[in-house]
């Protein structure tokens, strides 16, 4: 294969590799994806290694007068982009906890709106035990739960509207 070709089909592999990358929400990871034998990065995201990749692809044409050195580089190379392809294509594989870090904020306020589905749940079942309940006691019980309850999903609520203030003003921060 000449140089021409092989430069043609490499240029090529790494188009692929950045159309495959730039498909994927490419959060921060809670550590970095690649062993520091294979990449230099200790980024985190897809992203940080696709430029490493580049700038080899770059080193590899200026060394073109060293063999050696380009032999290994040509190598190493082979193996960033194959790992980086098999990253790329297994992100919706990963298990939750693998997966890039969402922004904080989208994070709390999908967590406060769980939290406050789960304590409606809870309130529509105490009042429908309160309903079906024979003595004093249960009613007291029962009472005293949906007071906490009510407390805690007023909490929540209050939460939940403090994040959209905040997502809020970040929002017009941004049109200004």
């Amino acid at each position: 294969m000449s140089a021409i070709v092989t430069q043609a089909r490499l240029e090529q592999l790494l188009a692929a590799l950045r159309q495959e990358i730039a498909r994927h929400p490419d959060g921060a990871c809670r550590q970095p994806r690649f062993d520091t034998q294979l990449f230099r990065t200790r980024g985190t995201r897809l992203a940080d290694y696709l430029q490493e990749v580049e700038e080899n692809v770059a080193r590899l044409r200026d060394s073109s007068h060293d063999l050696a050195r380009s032999a290994w580089l040509a190598e190493r190379l082979v193996d960033q982009i194959a790992a980086l392809q098999r990253e790329a294509t297994t992100q919706q594989l990963r298990l939750r906890r693998e997966q890039p870090l969402r922004e904080p904020r989208t994070s709390k306020y999908q967590e406060y709106r769980e939290f406050e589905r789960r304590l409606l749940a809870m309130i529509a079942q105490r009042e429908a035990r309160l309903a079906q309940a024979e003595t004093l006691a249960i009613q007291q019980q029962l009472k005293q739960d949906l007071e906490t309850l009510e407390g805690r999903l007023a909490r929540c609520r209050q939460a939940i509207r403090a994040v959209e203030w905040a997502a809020s003003l970040r929002g017009s921060d941004r049109d200004e």
